[in-house]
């Protein structure tokens, strides 16, 4: 949804895809409410102690997000050097290169109300508030007493208020991972709540609700509202969070009635799963690059679906080498850690 958020843009697709521009926050909003459920089922099942979880966390994040550090910073440099006016200030911002590499590295791009731009590569936002809401788990889950407060206190200090905004949306994901683990709703219940949210969901955007949500925001919130960045739609995300969360209650309750439909899809849908987390973070600085080095015509229907096809495609190459070596990133990391326990469990 994201990829087709951006591939709306005019200069890709000419304003055939207009529509579709509205959408990229909800579904990084559905993206916020699964993560919380992931992490707290790795927690509850797989991650016994902080460094484990450390560990798996980094392995996740870095084994994608390094190399798309390094390949935005390559696809831009050819991108720019074939069309240099698709990389409008709007869209690009190449200046201090090592500052933005550094903050994206460290996830420290979103801090307070400062936002550093990796380049071309806008999605990259999402990442400092999710690393940031790994930090809060983390600190709640696995210390105890003065210190976790001390932590918390402390993490939610220098992460600031835009990042703390959405955090009840990612800790919807947390309560939808106790209900759907300790009590699942039956099935005509979970029809209803599957059916409802849907139905909800439809109302919402069909009273144009987003819109709505961010001309009340303007015009109480004032010069606030710019500043909140990613976060200024967090009205709308506020709605869009808790139905996300009953969507996933209500379809877990009644999915067993699915299975014989969805079985036979089981392994195209687990595979291209495998890849998501590559196509969120590759996909915009290869638009920008195939739609400057490629002779397409944005208004040609043909062209969009090329450029469309293109860019998956190449977000799947490189996620072979990226995504699907987390297991290996893993293990490179697994030293070091466990060197610094070592160290920390000696020093106390």
């Amino acid at each position: 949804m994201v990829l087709l958020t951006h591939l709306a843009y005019p200069r890709f697709s000419g304003g055939r895809l207009e529509p579709l521009r509205s959408f990229g926050n909800d579904a990084v909003m559905v993206f916020f409410v699964l993560s919380g459920y992931v992490i707290a089922h790795t927690a509850a099942t797989r991650d016994r102690d902080l460094s484990t979880f450390a560990l798996h966390r980094l392995a996740r994040l870095w084994s994608v997000a390094l190399p798309a550090i390094a390949l935005t910073l390559v696809l831009d440099r050819i991108g720019l050097a074939f069309a240099p006016e698709l990389y409008t200030p709007a869209v690009y911002q190449g200046s201090e290169p090592l500052l933005r590499v550094l903050t994206a590295a460290t996830f420290t791009n979103e801090l307070w109300f400062s936002s550093t731009r990796l380049f071309s590569n806008g999605p990259y936002w999402s990442l400092g508030y999710e690393f940031g809401y790994y930090v809060l788990f983390a600190a709640a889950w696995y210390l105890r007493g003065r210190t976790r407060a001390a932590t918390l206190l402390v993490a939610a200090a220098i992460l600031g208020p835009k990042i703390l905004l959405l955090f009840p949306v990612w800790l919807l994901g947390l309560w939808v991972q106790r209900v759907n683990t300790t009590r699942p709703v039956g099935p005509r219940v979970g029809a209803c709540l599957w059916l409802g949210s849907l139905l909800c969901y439809g109302l919402f955007r069909g009273f144009d609700g987003p819109a709505v949500l961010a001309r009340w925001s303007t015009a109480h919130l004032g010069q606030h509202y710019d500043a909140l960045r990613w976060s200024n739609e967090f009205l709308s995300s506020f709605v869009i969070g808790p139905l996300v969360a009953l969507h996933f209650i209500g379809f877990h309750g009644c999915s067993e009635r699915w299975t014989r439909v969805l079985e036979p899809c089981a392994p195209m849908i687990r595979d291209w799963a495998g890849y998501t987390f590559s196509i969120y973070l590759f996909h915009l600085p290869l638009l920008q690059c195939l739609a400057a080095c490629l002779p397409l015509e944005p208004r040609s229907g043909l062209s969009v679906l090329l450029l469309f096809s293109l860019t998956l495609l190449g977000c799947r190459l490189f996620g072979r080498f990226s995504e699907k070596q987390k297991d290996r990133a893993r293990d490179w990391l697994r030293r070091p850690f466990q060197v610094l326990s070592r160290r920390i469990g000696a020093e106390h």
